[in-house]
């Protein structure tokens, strides 16, 4: 591995390991009742159903131990939010930390009356983790889904540094190009959020990414191996997320491509077909049968459907939640949806525009592999697409847009595709690289030290240079953050500077590897 791949792996296993210490308990999206599925599978070892699971009493009574965001807190009996906890004075947050410690064991075999609603999703994350939560039944709460929480990031990462690594040689991004890329995705703040908690997203997220980079071997390579390893992902998406359901109609347009070419024997394309109907398609008949709706979904469980998508097409308000959805999936902020500068993202997504015009601009030069990223990218725009007007629909017009999490799988392709661009259009390419890397290194290191950290342990008030140099110093930094982070301050602290030092060394080595290699000549290592 060269040595820019090295530190930029490194950059992207302390981001991950950071995000996990400094998440407090439940802040990640829904993550109380991921968790709960996993209880489920360890206590009554069988599957969740849709109305009929309830959380377990321990996360039950967590959910009051802890501060929740005020999305959940309105709905928890006797919770509190960040706002009002930041009120609390020392000794009271030091009670309910010590609480929290000394949950009883004896409640996880204990119903609540709280019901689980992520008990209908698809099962191949919850069986991957079950294991890891058997063994660490012995720990106490927070420290079994903090070792989870690691388990779950630190495998994604490697798995999508990796898939990155493979899509972009596929794609002929050169090499000094690349870390730069890595740099703007391992920072983004939105997938740290959609896979440093508990939940299934953890692996949804990899696997869309190896999915999209296993159409472009197999458009590049035309091998049967490759496409029956396609046909493997895709299953597994399937039985992770119902959205891998969108990758349908460029899975099948491949495997026929591939038979009607002769590159496959018809017999593999067959084989390639049956494998997720025969793998998946029990669990997608046991939605059918028990929910009635194929995706199982609230909104399908609901009775919303194609027709009602249709119906909302023309009624969503595009012009205005195209940019929010666009801004919330660089910069959310967690459960309890932060805001972040827009001027700082909308330059953000302008200079990405720009990166995918330049692309578009030089389309002959666009590979059968790149068609092929690019037509996943789009199946699953489509399906968010589809997502927005149901959930518009079941929600009588309150939301605008699909969740944003629901695509980071699909972003780093976007990265890629984006820096393909820029690489054809040197100088101006190089310029446009420079400040996206340079732009996403700041919101990293923002994100951290005056945002996160600082608005966790105090309450979220406005963030400014004074404000956030003041708690920096004061003993509040060490002391309300104790009783927030999930992990020990002195392990998120360690864990913070070491991604600051690797941030400050890896971001001027990838933008070095940029102006340094002349066009045409390979690229230094």
């Amino acid at each position: 591995m060269p040595k820019a791949g090295r530190f930029v792996l490194a950059l992207a296993l302390a981001n991950s390991v950071l995000y996990c210490c400094a998440l407090p308990l439940w802040e990640g999206f829904d993550e109380p009742f991921h968790y709960g599925y996993l209880e489920t599978l360890a206590v009554q070892r069988r599957f969740p159903s849709f109305g009929q699971a309830t959380l377990t009493a321990q996360i039950q009574e967590s959910l009051s131990l802890v501060p929740l965001s005020h999305f959940l807190s309105e709905h928890v009996p006797g919770a509190v939010s960040f706002e009002d906890y930041s009120k609390l004075n020392w000794g009271e947050r030091l009670r309910l930390r010590q609480a929290l410690q000394d949950l009883s064991p004896g409640l996880r075999r204990t119903s609540s009356g709280f019901v689980n609603y992520e008990a209908q999703q698809a099962p191949l994350a919850y069986l991957l983790l079950a294991p890891f939560n058997l063994l660490l039944s012995p720990l106490s709460l927070p420290a079994r889904v903090l070792w989870l929480r690691l388990f779950g990031a630190l495998t994604a990462t490697v798995a999508l540094y990796a898939c990155l690594k493979k899509l972009a040689a596929l794609v002929a991004l050169d090499t000094c190009v690349q870390p730069a890329m890595l740099v703007c995705v391992f920072t983004s703040q939105m997938l740290w959020a959609s896979v440093a908690h508990v939940g299934n997203d953890t692996l949804a997220v990899p696997l869309t990414l190896c999915f999209i980079t296993w159409l472009a071997a197999v458009a590049t390579r035309n091998q049967p191996r490759d496409l029956l390893i396609l046909a493997t992902i895709f299953s597994a998406g399937l039985l992770t997320k119902a959205y891998f359901l969108a990758f349908i109609p460029v899975f099948a347009g491949m495997v026929f491509l591939q038979a009607a070419r002769r590159h496959a024997r018809w017999r593999i394309a067959t084989l390639a077909l049956l494998i997720p109907i025969v793998v998946c398609g029990p669990w997608y008949v046991r939605n059918l049968l028990v929910y009635g709706s194929l995706s199982g979904t609230q909104q399908g469980m609901a009775g919303v459907g194609p027709a009602q998508a249709i119906a909302a097409l023309p009624h969503v308000p595009w012009l205005k939640s195209a940019p929010n959805f666009l801004r919330w999936s660089l910069w959310t902020g967690n459960w309890s949806f932060l805001s972040f500068s827009q001027a700082t993202l909308n330059a953000e997504l302008i200079l990405l525009a720009f990166a995918l015009l330049l692309y578009g601009y030089r389309y002959s030069k666009i590979s059968s592999a790149e068609r092929w990223v690019v037509g996943g990218c789009a199946c699953l725009v489509a399906g968010l697409v589809y997502q927005t007007c149901v959930t518009w629909a079941s929600s009588n017009g309150e939301s605008t847009f699909a969740e944003p999490w629901y695509w980071q799988g699909v972003i780093p392709c976007v990265w890629v595709l984006s820096f393909l661009g820029l690489q054809r259009a040197a100088p101006a390419g190089r310029i446009c690289g420079t400040v996206l890397c340079l732009l996403s290194a700041w919101i990293a290191a923002v994100t951290y030290v005056a945002k996160l950290l600082p608005g966790y342990a105090s309450g979220f008030g406005r963030s400014t240079v004074r404000s956030v140099v003041e708690w920096w110093v004061s003993d509040a930094a060490r002391r309300d953050l104790q009783t927030v982070a999930l992990a020990p301050t002195g392990v998120v602290y360690t864990a913070l500077v070491v991604f600051l030092l690797l941030l400050a060394w890896v971001t001027p080595l990838a933008l070095r590897r940029i102006w340094l290699s002349p066009a045409g000549q390979a690229c230094p290592k």
